[in-house]
Formats: structure tokens, C-alpha cells, sequence
């Protein structure tokens, strides 16, 4: 927003302005009129300004625009015939010194014998009596006066209070600073500040300290007038909570070559009212020299985007409207200078936006967009519809949680530093501690979701989940500023899959065999080669019921039993008193491939069932590919039931094992079942000390 007085404005014309025609024009452009109101004989208008027109927030600057819609040249500079020599190579009384990339422009004035306590001219205390600024004495309002007029910030210090060299720097580490309004702020480190060689002395493009004030009794003064990098001047102010008109405008960016007009203005100002004598040895810090940028805009280009049949003489003129140099080259093309107070400008197309503005879109003919937009299917939506599909065809219930989690979740997962599933993306600015990191994994909100359900009552759950997960990627040549996201599937079930019941005698629970068989029914659906193999390097899983899930050699995802401990580190994580069975997959890159045709054989298949004898930390999965590996008349291999107890070792549990066995082309006789049988028996025997339960 920016407020300023209508009779201001008009003072500071050449030519004459009309009350309506302003209004008019600056709702045309885009400057939605906030307020207004009456004060006196004068009328305040406030202005919405966008974030990327900062050259609006001045009297100065809403004037250009007045000679814009009055096509007359533009106005003259509001400036002060003062005779100043900068350099960096003056020195004044007391030294400045530049230690910060942040500084892009930095003058100092030294004026000596002023004297403040002649009244403010009522014109200046008027101005900023409307717009509600206090008038302090006639330094300060001078300063504050300026900075509504041109839009240059600028600081005054009184010398006789500092205390060896001004210097602007970034602090190593929080530094503690008493603004002039009195209250204590804490700057943290990096915050650009000036500082004498005791103290500090103002916060750069913000706001000052009462250590180097201007107060009636002041006689020499330095004056500031500089430009700051707008990154760390937003960066602190929001960090502080400290917001000035200075900062507000330093925030958006201000033109650098102001510096020199603000300087010689506020010079001339303070000279005319307060006398004193100026030290025409001015310094003056410059990072690099401004050039003007140059762009190149054509024709064709130009009527393309507007739908327009402009001349480049046309497009010419419009721009020069707006104070842009234009060279017209060959008849087609355009070399444009940007005036330095357009910081909006960056590309062609911003140029194309001005000729726009100017032209008058309402001036443009509406034509239908011609645009050849050819249906390609996202691979991604594609198998993220048919997970659901086929979730909900097992009865599962998809949820939708938040992509943060809590700052210590990696602890209450139990999840190592260096799993596939760690994440340390933290929010720089977290709405509260609970939602500080950005999750690598979808399980805690799962679990969290579950135990909420438990809680509520639901004793049998069955839920999945389709979203992304975050992690640093440092060294990954395909990731973008080191940090990738992934389209997830996860799903997690407890609980009992049959009740009691209709021959029942007791709840079947799910066991980590339903997880995995859900991995095979879900990636069956592709057809994909995949293995499951035991893992214990995720965390978050019990000890040797976890198993990473890769399909052509390369991780997939994770399939397990989440561990006790684990569900423990939650609140109310004690009310899961069934096993608690987690799935999780990276779904992007999941690509079906053709299934074979395969005919249903009309010889019975032979099914036969084994009682193993089974040493604890021995996996299905291993000793079952001893079994398959057998023949190839073995078709599958499956546990039916695990049992320890009475009759069984300890240390030990019987595993009861479905094998069938066909040929496809004929009924196989006992005899070569029996021989395959002795084959894997003596294998798992010799390997795993798997033997028949007596």
C-alpha cells in the first residue's frame, strides 16, 4: 500500500493534474484504489501496489505515471541542485567502512553547526501530519519527508555521539539492539548492522538506535543514504518482527541510483532549513557501476502474445511512453533500455505486458487460443488409480495425512541415520514442533492413524495411503538443489482378518505372511519379477520380520512387522495388542509388463503338507526356495500354520508347509514325488537343520 496526499502530488507537477482522470487512470493500470479520504482541503489516496512495482511507492513515482497518461515527457527528476563529490576514497570526521555484500550503494554527507531546533516549515509537518507520522524535529521529518516524496530511505547519526568508524556488517552471531521506539529486539546472525566501534547504531534499512539519535540539541550529523541487498533486509524484518517505512520499501527494492537524488535532496532540505555548513567531500561505497539492461523484442513476438497487428514504430512509442529507450533495428526488432527505477523488468515478456497496458486491453479483439494439446497419459495418476482400484477390492480404506511430521519422529520410528527411510528436511519456519519435518516415509502417520482408531474403539483396521515423501539427495546427479520427493504407496493392517464364527472357534489375526501375500497380490497386478527378501537395515520393524521388496535387482520398497518398541515411543501405542503389519513402496516407476497366456492343466495337482521342525531366526523365505528349487513339478510353496509350544523345542516352532506339485501333462506318480521329498529334505537338513516333527 502507499498513501500520499492529492495536493502534494499537484506541488510537485509541471503540468495539471485531474482529481478524476488520476483515479481513472490508476484503476486502468492495476493500482486498485484502497481508500479515500477527506483531510481538510486535501485527500488522501492509498494505492494497492503489487509486489514487483516498488517504483510506486512515491510521490515520484505515482507522477510518471500521471505524464504516462497524459503522453507528455517524462517529469523532471525531483532532485536539489547541491554540489556534492562522491567517492570512496573521501573520508570524513569519522571513517565508514563497507563489510558486507549486502551493501549495494552507501553515501555518506557530513554537515557540520546545524542547528534543530528551528521549526519544522509547515508544508513538510502538514504532509506528515495527514498521512499519520509524528513530527520529532525538523532532521527527522526532512528525512521522513524525502522518503514519501522520492521513495529513498535514508538514516541521520549524530556525530558528536559516535564513538570511532561507522561500520555496515553482518553480525557472526545474535546480536541485541535497542530500537528508538524503546523495545529490545534480538538480530540474528547475518542481520546487517552499523555499528561505531562500541556500539551498535542503527539496523540497516530498518530502524536506529538512541545510541547516535538526532535529537534539538544535535549540530553534526552524517547523513545516509543507501541501498540494501532487499533478501536480508526482508529476512530480518520478518525474523524480528520489525517493519518500517524504510524496511517495507528496502523489502520490494529500491532503484540504487536513488541514493545520489535522496542525497543531495535531504542535503539541500536540511542546509535551507537548519543551516550548517556541508562537506561537498562526500563518500560514497558503489559494488558495481549500473548498466542499463538491455532487451531485445520483436513484431512478431509482441503481436503473438496480444493478439494484436501493431507496428514496430507503434510498439516504439508506447514504450517510450513508459520511459524506455527504444532503438528500432530492421524494421522487426527492438533494442530497449530499462530505465533504473523498473525493477520489474527482466524479460521480454514484461516489455510486452507494458505495450499492452498502454495499447489498452480492452482495445484488444478476443480470439479463440489455438493450441495443439495431444492427450499423453501420466504413468503416475495411472497407477495411483489402479493401487486404489485394487486396495478397495481388499477391503482397504484410504486415508490422506499431512506431509509433516513431528522433528523427532526418526527416534520414535527407531529409524537409523543412512536408511533409505531417514529424512532430515526441516522446516525453516514450522507452524509448531509437531509438523518441523517434511516426512521421508509414510509410516508414522499411519501408525499414528491407526492407534487414533484403537483408540477411538476400532479394533480391526485395514488403510492405505498414496502420497509423497521427501529426503536429501546430496550427490544425486537427478535431483533438484539436493532434494527429491517420491509418490509412495503404503498400507497398514491389524487386527483380525476373520472373526469367530461359522466354524471358528477363535479370531484369525493378521500376520506378517498377510503383508507379504498383499505385496504379491498388489505388484502381481504388473507382473513384476519381484523377490522379498529378508532386511532388518529400515528400523521401525521387529527383528527379523522385516524384508525389502526389489524387482530387477533394484529397491522397491519395505514389507514387516512393525516393532513393539516402536509402537511403544507413541501415545496410546499400548493399545495395539495385535500385530501391527506395514507395507511401503515407491509406485512411480511401476511399469505392467505382458503377461504370458498360460493354460489350466487337466491333471490334478498333488498336494502334500509338511511339519517342519524350524530353529528361530530361520526365514520362510529362504529355506522355501530349497523347496521350490527342488523340481520344477513343485508349483508353489506356502505356510498354512506356525505353532511352539507343548511337544516342540524351545527355540524352536513347527511350521506346517502346503506344497503342490503338477506336471501340467500327466499325473505324476509317488514314486517321483517321493524322490523330489528327499531331495529338499536333505537339503534344508544339511543347510538349516530342518527336520519333520516326530
Amino acid at each position: 500500500m502507499f498513501q500520499f496526499p492529492f495536493n502534494l502530488l499537484k506541488s510537485v507537477s509541471d503540468t495539471d493534474v485531474d482529481y478524476d482522470e488520476l483515479l481513472e487512470w490508476l484503476r486502468y493500470q492495476g493500482f486498485e484504489i484502497a481508500s479515500i479520504e477527506k483531510v481538510g482541503d486535501d485527500t488522501l489516496i492509498e494505492i494497492e501496489v503489487k509486489a514487483n512495482r516498488p517504483d510506486m511507492l512515491s510521490v515520484e513515482g505515482v507522477l510518471r505515471e500521471v505524464y504516462i497518461s497524459k503522453k507528455i515527457p517524462a517529469p523532471k527528476t525531483i532532485d536539489a541542485d547541491v554540489k556534492l563529490k562522491f567517492s570512496p576514497e573521501h573520508k570524513l570526521s569519522h571513517e565508514i567502512k563497507i563489510d558486507s555484500p549486502d551493501v549495494h550503494r552507501y553515501c555518506g554527507i557530513e554537515i557540520t553547526g546545524i542547528d534543530n531546533t528551528v521549526k519544522t516549515p509547515d508544508y513538510i509537518v502538514d504532509t506528515l501530519e495527514k498521512l499519520g507520522i509524528p513530527s520529532i524535529n525538523a532532521v527527522v521529518d526532512i528525512s521522513n519527508y524525502v522518503l514519501i516524496l522520492i521513495g529513498q530511505p535514508s538514516h541521520v547519526f549524530d556525530t558528536d555521539k559516535l564513538e570511532g568508524a561507522i561500520t555496515v556488517k553482518n553480525v557472526d552471531e545474535p546480536t541485541k539492539f535497542l530500537t528508538l521506539n524503546g523495545s529490545e529486539v534480538e538480530f540474528p546472525k547475518g542481520a546487517l548492522l552499523i555499528t561505531d566501534d562500541v556500539k551498535p547504531i542503527c539496523a540497516a534499512g530498518m530502524i536506529g538506535s538512541p545510541s547516535a539519535e538526532i535529537t534539538k540539541d544535535t549540530k553534526n550529523i552524517i547523513i545516509e543514504s543507501a541501498n540494501f541487498d532487499h533478501i536480508i533486509i526482508r529476512t530480518t524484518s520478518k525474523k524480528t518482527h520489525v517493519s518500517t517505512m524504510a524496511s517495507y520499501r528496502y523489502e520490494r527494492g529500491v532503484n540504487t541510483e536513488l541514493c545520489y537524488n535522496g542525497a543531495r535532496l535531504l542535503t539541500k532540505l536540511i542546509t535551507d532549513i537548519c543551516g550548517g555548513k556541508v562537506n561537498e567531500k562526500a563518500f560514497c561505497y558503489v559494488d558495481k557501476v549500473f548498466k542499463p539492461q538491455s532487451l531485445t523484442l520483436t513484431t512478431d513476438r509482441t503481436n503473438s502474445l496480444l493478439g494484436t497487428n501493431l507496428y514496430p514504430d507503434e510498439i516504439a512509442e508506447m514504450l517510450r511512453r513508459c520511459y524506455f529507450d527504444v532503438k528500432v533495428i530492421d524494421g522487426t526488432k527492438m533494442e530497449v533500455k530499462v530505465p533504473a527505477f523498473r525493477l520489474d523488468i527482466e524479460i521480454d515478456n514484461d516489455l510486452i505486458e507494458e505495450v499492452g497496458r498502454i495499447y489498452g486491453y480492452h482495445n484488444i479483439e478476443p480470439q479463440p487460443i489455438k493450441l495443439y494439446a495431444p492427450y499423453v497419459e501420466n504413468p503416475i495418476n495411472k497407477n495411483a488409480n489402479t493401487l486404489r482400484d485394487i486396495m478397495v477390492g481388499h477391503g482397504f480404506i484410504e486415508v490422506l495425512t499431512y506431509g509433516f511430521i513431528p522433528q523427532d519422529s526418526m527416534r520414535i520410528l527407531d529409524i537409523p541415520e543412512g536408511s533409505e527411510y531417514y529424512g532430515d528436511v526441516h522446516i525453516l519456519n514450522p507452524l509448531a514442533s509437531w509438523f518441523e519435518l517434511m516426512r521421508p516415509t509414510l509410516s508414522y502417520n499411519l501408525i499414528q492413524t491407526a492407534i487414533n482408531n484403537l483408540a477411538a474403539g476400532k479394533s480391526d483396521i485395514r488403510i492405505f495411503e498414496l502420497g509423497k515423501t521427501f529426503k536429501k539427495t546430496v550427490g544425486h546427479a537427478d535431483s533438484y538443489d539436493n532434494y527429491s520427493e517420491r509418490n509412495m504407496f503404503a498400507a497398514l493392517l491389524t487386527g483380525a482378518k476373520m472373526t469367530r464364527g461359522f466354524g471358528a472357534t477363535k479370531d484369525i489375526k493378521y500376520t506378517v505372511y498377510d503383508a507379504v501375500a498383499l505385496v504379491k497380490s498388489i505388484l502381481g497386478e504388473y507382473n513384476l519379477p519381484i523377490e522379498i527378501k529378508n532386511s532388518d537395515a529400515f528400523g521401525m520393524f521387529e527383528k527379523g520380520a522385516a524384508a525389502e521388496i526389489t524387482a530387477f535387482g533394484k529397491h522397491l520398497g519395505v514389507v514387516g512387522k512393525i516393532s513393539s518398541k516402536v509402537l511403544g515411543n507413541f501415545e496410546n501405542g499400548k493399545l495395539a495388542k495385535d500385530d501391527v503389519l506395514y507395507v511401503e513402496f515407491c509406485y512411480e516407476e511401476l511399469i505392467a509388463t505382458k503377461k504370458s497366456i498360460s493354460y489350466e492343466t487337466s491333471f490334478p495337482s498333488i498336494i502334500r503338507e509338511y511339519n517342519f521342525i524350524v530353529k528361530n531366526g530361520v526365514h520362510f523365505c529362504d529355506y522355501s526356495e530349497i523347496i521350490t528349487g527342488a523340481s520344477p513339478f513343485v508349483v508353489s510353496v506356502k505356510p498354512v500354520d506356525i505353532y511352539f509350544g507343548t511337544g516342540v523345542a524351545k527355540g524352536s516352532s513347527a511350521v506346517l508347509v502346503n506344497v503342490e506339485y503338477n506336471a501340467k501333462t500327466r499325473t505324476l506318480a509317488t514314486d517321483e514325488i517321493e524322490a523330489i521329498e528327499r531331495s529338499f529334505k536333505n537339503k534344508l537338513l544339511e543347510k538349516y537343520g530342518i527336520e519333520l516333527k516326530a
